[in-house]
Protein backbone atom coordinates (compact mmCIF):
# COMPACT_ATOMS: atom_id res chain seq x y z
CA UNK A 1 0.00 0.00 0.00
CA UNK A 2 1.12 3.22 -0.29
CA UNK A 3 0.45 6.50 1.07
CA UNK A 4 -0.31 9.62 -1.04
CA UNK A 5 -1.87 13.60 -0.71
CA UNK A 6 -3.88 15.03 -3.09
CA UNK A 7 -4.30 18.52 -3.41
CA UNK A 8 -7.27 19.95 -3.78
CA UNK A 9 -8.56 23.65 -4.68
CA UNK A 10 -11.61 25.30 -3.45
CA UNK A 11 -12.44 26.64 -7.00
CA UNK A 12 -11.39 25.89 -10.74
CA UNK A 13 -9.57 28.28 -12.61
CA UNK A 14 -5.96 29.17 -13.68
CA UNK A 15 -5.05 30.67 -9.79
CA UNK A 16 -4.37 26.94 -9.20
CA UNK A 17 -1.71 26.78 -11.82
CA UNK A 18 1.31 27.61 -9.84
CA UNK A 19 0.26 24.89 -7.00
CA UNK A 20 -0.74 22.33 -10.12
CA UNK A 21 3.29 23.27 -11.23
CA UNK A 22 4.70 22.36 -8.17
CA UNK A 23 2.75 18.95 -7.76
CA UNK A 24 3.49 18.06 -11.00
CA UNK A 25 7.27 18.54 -10.56
CA UNK A 26 6.89 16.47 -7.37
CA UNK A 27 5.46 13.78 -8.41
CA UNK A 28 7.62 13.54 -11.36
CA UNK A 29 10.92 13.66 -9.03
CA UNK A 30 9.44 10.81 -6.96
CA UNK A 31 9.97 8.05 -9.49
CA UNK A 32 6.63 9.38 -11.27
CA UNK A 33 5.74 8.96 -14.89
CA UNK A 34 8.52 10.09 -17.69
CA UNK A 35 5.47 11.85 -19.99
CA UNK A 36 3.51 14.74 -19.11
CA UNK A 37 0.70 15.67 -21.30
CA UNK A 38 -0.56 19.06 -20.96
CA UNK A 39 -4.00 20.64 -22.52
CA UNK A 40 -3.06 23.75 -23.72
CA UNK A 41 -5.16 25.69 -26.50
CA UNK A 42 -2.54 28.55 -27.03
CA UNK A 43 0.80 26.81 -25.70
CA UNK A 44 1.41 29.06 -22.95
CA UNK A 45 0.14 26.71 -19.93
CA UNK A 46 2.44 24.31 -21.57
CA UNK A 47 5.34 26.07 -21.80
CA UNK A 48 4.99 27.24 -18.26
CA UNK A 49 5.15 23.67 -17.21
CA UNK A 50 8.04 22.70 -19.76
CA UNK A 51 10.24 25.46 -18.23
CA UNK A 52 9.71 24.34 -14.58
CA UNK A 53 10.15 20.65 -15.14
CA UNK A 54 13.42 18.61 -15.86
CA UNK A 55 12.75 18.36 -19.55
CA UNK A 56 16.06 15.65 -20.25
CA UNK A 57 13.94 13.05 -18.22
CA UNK A 58 10.67 13.98 -19.47
CA UNK A 59 8.52 13.83 -22.70
CA UNK A 60 6.41 16.61 -22.50
CA UNK A 61 3.57 16.93 -24.77
CA UNK A 62 1.30 19.92 -25.00
CA UNK A 63 -2.25 18.76 -26.90
CA UNK A 64 -4.23 22.10 -28.65
CA UNK A 65 -6.86 22.33 -30.70
CA UNK A 66 -7.09 20.80 -34.25
CA UNK A 67 -7.17 23.26 -37.64
CA UNK A 68 -11.24 22.77 -37.65
CA UNK A 69 -11.46 24.93 -34.38
CA UNK A 70 -9.74 27.93 -36.82
CA UNK A 71 -13.42 27.97 -38.48
CA UNK A 72 -14.05 30.08 -34.94
CA UNK A 73 -12.95 33.29 -34.39
CA UNK A 74 -12.00 33.29 -30.69
CA UNK A 75 -9.46 30.30 -31.71
CA UNK A 76 -7.59 31.85 -34.94
CA UNK A 77 -4.34 32.16 -34.74
CA UNK A 78 -3.83 30.25 -30.83
CA UNK A 79 -4.45 26.70 -31.67
CA UNK A 80 -1.38 27.13 -30.80
CA UNK A 81 -0.47 30.89 -30.54
CA UNK A 82 2.39 30.44 -33.53
CA UNK A 83 5.85 31.91 -31.64
CA UNK A 84 4.46 30.33 -28.61
CA UNK A 85 4.42 26.62 -30.34
CA UNK A 86 8.30 27.89 -31.74
CA UNK A 87 9.77 28.24 -28.15
CA UNK A 88 7.66 24.85 -27.19
CA UNK A 89 9.33 22.99 -30.07
CA UNK A 90 12.74 24.79 -29.24
CA UNK A 91 12.39 23.34 -25.49
CA UNK A 92 11.87 19.76 -27.02
CA UNK A 93 7.96 19.80 -26.06
CA UNK A 94 6.14 17.71 -29.05
CA UNK A 95 2.56 19.86 -29.72
CA UNK A 96 -0.35 17.75 -30.83
CA UNK A 97 -2.23 20.39 -32.70
CA UNK A 98 -4.17 18.04 -35.77
CA UNK A 99 -6.04 15.23 -33.32
CA UNK A 100 -10.03 16.06 -32.98
CA UNK A 101 -10.96 15.08 -29.21
CA UNK A 102 -12.86 12.68 -28.29
CA UNK A 103 -15.71 14.25 -28.41
CA UNK A 104 -15.42 16.58 -31.64
CA UNK A 105 -15.79 15.91 -35.28
CA UNK A 106 -19.27 13.53 -35.76
CA UNK A 107 -20.13 13.42 -32.80
CA UNK A 108 -19.88 16.74 -31.83
CA UNK A 109 -22.38 17.31 -35.00
CA UNK A 110 -25.19 15.06 -33.66
CA UNK A 111 -25.82 17.72 -31.63
CA UNK A 112 -27.29 19.21 -34.00
CA UNK A 113 -30.47 16.37 -34.78
CA UNK A 114 -30.63 16.41 -31.24
CA UNK A 115 -28.68 12.58 -30.50
CA UNK A 116 -26.45 12.20 -27.57
CA UNK A 117 -23.27 10.23 -28.54
CA UNK A 118 -21.73 7.91 -26.21
CA UNK A 119 -19.18 9.93 -26.29
CA UNK A 120 -20.72 13.09 -24.57
CA UNK A 121 -21.95 10.38 -21.70
CA UNK A 122 -18.47 9.56 -20.55
CA UNK A 123 -16.95 13.14 -20.71
CA UNK A 124 -20.22 14.52 -18.52
CA UNK A 125 -19.52 11.67 -16.24
CA UNK A 126 -16.07 12.84 -15.66
CA UNK A 127 -16.78 16.38 -15.66
CA UNK A 128 -19.05 15.01 -12.54
CA UNK A 129 -16.63 13.20 -10.79
CA UNK A 130 -13.71 15.46 -11.55
CA UNK A 131 -14.78 18.77 -13.19
CA UNK A 132 -13.61 20.26 -15.97
CA UNK A 133 -10.39 19.51 -16.08
CA UNK A 134 -10.18 16.25 -15.41
CA UNK A 135 -12.23 15.55 -18.34
CA UNK A 136 -9.88 17.69 -20.37
CA UNK A 137 -6.66 15.11 -18.59
CA UNK A 138 -8.51 12.11 -19.53
CA UNK A 139 -9.14 13.46 -23.53
CA UNK A 140 -5.77 14.56 -23.99
CA UNK A 141 -3.95 11.71 -22.69
CA UNK A 142 -5.90 9.72 -25.24
CA UNK A 143 -5.21 12.34 -27.77
CA UNK A 144 -1.76 12.21 -27.11
CA UNK A 145 -1.60 8.41 -27.65
CA UNK A 146 -3.42 8.55 -30.71
CA UNK A 147 -1.30 10.80 -32.19
CA UNK A 148 1.75 8.33 -31.05
CA UNK A 149 3.53 11.48 -29.06
CA UNK A 150 2.85 9.62 -25.80
CA UNK A 151 3.12 5.34 -26.17
CA UNK A 152 -0.09 3.23 -25.45
CA UNK A 153 -0.62 1.19 -21.85
CA UNK A 154 2.21 2.74 -20.01
CA UNK A 155 1.32 5.77 -17.25
CA UNK A 156 1.09 9.13 -18.40
CA UNK A 157 0.78 12.53 -16.45
CA UNK A 158 -1.90 14.77 -17.42
CA UNK A 159 -2.60 18.42 -16.42
CA UNK A 160 -5.48 20.49 -17.53
CA UNK A 161 -8.08 22.97 -16.04
CA UNK A 162 -10.97 24.94 -16.97
CA UNK A 163 -10.52 28.13 -19.82
CA UNK A 164 -6.92 29.00 -19.27
CA UNK A 165 -4.41 27.71 -17.01
CA UNK A 166 -4.35 24.24 -14.98
CA UNK A 167 -6.26 23.00 -11.82
CA UNK A 168 -5.87 19.20 -12.60
CA UNK A 169 -3.40 17.15 -12.78
CA UNK A 170 -3.43 13.32 -12.92
CA UNK A 171 -1.51 9.36 -13.97
CA UNK A 172 -3.73 7.88 -15.97
CA UNK A 173 -2.94 4.20 -17.99
CA UNK A 174 -3.04 5.32 -21.82
CA UNK A 175 -4.66 3.92 -24.40
CA UNK A 176 -6.00 4.51 -28.22
CA UNK A 177 -9.24 5.77 -28.29
CA UNK A 178 -10.72 2.48 -29.81
CA UNK A 179 -9.24 0.60 -27.00
CA UNK A 180 -10.38 3.06 -24.38
CA UNK A 181 -12.87 0.45 -23.20
CA UNK A 182 -11.08 -2.54 -24.50
CA UNK A 183 -11.47 -6.08 -23.38
CA UNK A 184 -8.28 -6.73 -22.14
CA UNK A 185 -7.37 -4.68 -18.74
CA UNK A 186 -3.76 -3.82 -19.40
CA UNK A 187 -5.32 -2.43 -22.74
CA UNK A 188 -8.28 -0.33 -21.67
CA UNK A 189 -7.99 3.37 -19.97
CA UNK A 190 -7.34 3.80 -16.31
CA UNK A 191 -7.41 6.31 -13.71
CA UNK A 192 -4.58 5.80 -11.64
CA UNK A 193 -3.99 8.64 -9.36
CA UNK A 194 -5.38 12.16 -8.71
CA UNK A 195 -2.06 14.36 -8.02
CA UNK A 196 -4.55 17.78 -8.03
CA UNK A 197 -8.06 18.72 -9.07
CA UNK A 198 -10.96 21.17 -7.79
CA UNK A 199 -12.84 19.99 -4.82
CA UNK A 200 -15.95 22.42 -6.30
CA UNK A 201 -17.17 21.95 -9.66
CA UNK A 202 -17.97 24.66 -12.22
CA UNK A 203 -20.58 23.16 -14.72
CA UNK A 204 -20.49 24.65 -18.41
CA UNK A 205 -23.92 23.55 -20.18
CA UNK A 206 -23.61 21.50 -22.71
CA UNK A 207 -24.54 22.29 -26.06
CA UNK A 208 -27.98 20.46 -26.99
CA UNK A 209 -30.18 20.74 -30.12
CA UNK A 210 -31.62 24.84 -29.15
CA UNK A 211 -28.19 25.66 -28.15
CA UNK A 212 -26.59 24.29 -30.80
CA UNK A 213 -29.12 26.36 -33.56
CA UNK A 214 -28.10 29.47 -31.23
CA UNK A 215 -24.30 29.01 -31.78
CA UNK A 216 -24.79 28.69 -35.26
CA UNK A 217 -26.68 31.73 -35.65
CA UNK A 218 -23.98 33.72 -33.96
CA UNK A 219 -21.46 32.16 -36.42
CA UNK A 220 -23.12 32.86 -39.50
CA UNK A 221 -23.79 36.79 -38.19
CA UNK A 222 -20.35 37.16 -37.42
CA UNK A 223 -18.76 36.62 -41.25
Amino acid sequence: MVEKSILYFDRPGPRCTRQVVEAVKRCVASDGPKHVVIASISGRTALRFARALPRKELNVVCVSGPPSWQLYREYQGVCPVPEVKQRLEALGVVVVDRMLSLVDGIDYGCARYGLVPPSWLIMETLVAVGGYGLKTAVEVAVMATDAGAVPPFQEVLAVAGMGTGADTAAVVLSTFARHFFSPQPERRFQLKEIIAMPRNKTWWETIGLADWQVVERERRRRR
